[in-house]
Order: structure tokens, then C-alpha cells, then sequence
């Protein structure tokens, strides 16, 4: 009896190791922050309903470093610049760069990490994984909590697609436990590296939406100047190229 009991105990934990090692495994192929490539530069046009919509362009230069250029003429020469976890704001009025905290909105409810920088399966760690059925198939839901206490975004629940690894939603929470925002993802890329439609609804300010449209993506290297934090030179290269 006691083998019996024994081998019982094992194959339990040879099965729950296995599980636990095929939701590891699909949490990293759907992580949408390892979809996209190192170093691009894309352009996205974000909408609110009737308001205004504004264009911004985005260089990554590695998992560490993006900057956002604002296309807007009003807002031309004016920059967003993420090194590590800092987030700096550069204008041609400063003379000095302005540090901003990580929930800084570039645009109704999108923030710079909302775009590309979360890297799920890196920062967060899995707490539970449910499977449920769908009209377009098995969706499996994960609830995952950060590893680093100081993260904007203490929690996530999201839900992939589980035959196509493919993300479907994304809800952040703050440490407090409450519901901050929502990311649904609409429309991917023909080659499926990147959501070329995006929405953020903002559930901290009564549920505002905001739509994130990819209209240019280039996989490209991007130069070392656009994030030196101290040296404008290249960054003011991109609005008179060829100068």
C-alpha cells in the first residue's frame, strides 16, 4: 500500500510539473511584448470617439530603450524617451529633461508600456491558469503577479487564444487590487509580429476608449544618438533628414 501511496504522490507532482511547465511555455509564446522585434521604428495614429486624433512615431532600440516622437506640428521637437524603468520627457522649451512616472498618458488611455515595453512572461509570474470555450475556439486565462513590487502593475489577467498562442486581452491592476485598464487587441499584422489595432479602455476615468492604429512598421536598427538622454543631435536629425 504504502508504493501505492508512493508512486500515487509522484506521478502527481511529474503531472503538475508538466502542466506547469506547458503554461510557462505558452504564456511566453503569446507574450506580446516578445512578439515584436528588437530594434523597429513604427508609426501609430491614436483616436478618442470625436476628439482630435493625434500621430506618433516609435523607435525601439533593444528591450531597454524606446523613444516617442510626437508628429503633431503643435507638438513637433517634443519627445519621449524610456531608458530602463526611467521615462523622461524631452522639450525644446526644457533645458533640462523632466523624469515622469510610468502611468505618464501620451494620449487619452495609452502609456508608453501599453504600446510595447511589458514583457509579461519576464516581469510577471503565474498565480492561476483557467481554460474556458469561446465562439472562436479554447481560450486559456492566466492571473499574473509581478515579481517586482514597485511595478505600475501589480497584477494582470490575460486571456490568449490556446490552439494559436495568440493574445485576445490584457486587464492591469494596481497593488490595490483595482481594475486600471483594459487592452484588447483587434487586428493583427498579416505576419502576426505585432496588433496593428488596439484598444485601451482607461476604467479608472469612466471606461474612456482609446484606438491605437500601427500605420508603418520598419524592422530596422535604431540609432544610439536617439537615446542619449543628454545629446539632442539625432533626435533633431529625424525632422530635417538628409541635413
Amino acid at each position: 500500500m504504502r508504493f501505492f501511496a508512493c508512486t500515487l504522490v509522484v506521478a502527481s507532482l511529474l503531472a503538475a510539473g508538466t502542466a506547469g511547465q506547458d503554461q510557462e511555455a505558452l504564456l511566453r509564446r503569446s507574450d506580446v511584448g516578445a512578439f515584436v522585434p528588437g530594434t523597429f521604428r513604427a508609426r501609430l495614429t491614436l483616436s478618442r470617439g470625436a476628439e482630435v486624433a493625434t500621430d506618433v512615431e516609435i523607435w525601439r532600440g533593444g528591450a531597454d530603450r524606446t523613444l516617442l516622437r510626437f508628429l503633431a506640428e503643435k507638438e513637433r521637437g517634443k519627445f519621449l524617451l524610456r531608458r530602463g524603468s526611467d521615462l523622461w520627457l524631452l522639450v525644446p522649451t526644457a533645458s533640462k529633461p523632466v523624469r515622469l512616472g510610468p502611468s505618464h498618458r501620451i494620449y487619452g488611455a495609452a502609456t508608453i508600456d501599453v504600446l510595447f515595453t511589458l514583457r509579461l512572461a519576464d516581469d510577471y509570474r503565474i498565480e492561476s491558469v483557467e481554460s474556458t470555450p469561446s465562439a472562436e475556439g479554447p481560450l486559456t486565462t492566466f492571473e499574473l503577479r509581478a515579481r517586482d513590487d514597485a511595478r505600475q502593475y501589480a497584477q494582470v489577467r490575460y486571456v490568449v487564444h490556446t490552439a494559436t498562442a495568440m493574445p485576445v486581452s490584457a486587464l492591469y491592476r494596481l497593488r490595490s487590487g483595482r481594475e486600471a485598464t483594459l487592452v484588447r487587441f483587434k487586428e493583427w499584422s498579416a505576419d502576426q509580429r505585432y496588433a496593428r489595432l488596439v484598444e485601451v479602455v482607461d476604467l479608472l476615468r469612466k471606461g474612456a476608449a482609446t484606438r491605437i492604429e500601427v500605420t508603418a512598421f520598419d524592422e530596422r536598427s535604431a540609432p544610439d544618438g536617439l537615446f542619449d538622454l543628454g545629446d539632442h543631435t539625432a533626435r533633431r536629425a529625424l525632422d530635417h533628414p538628409g541635413r
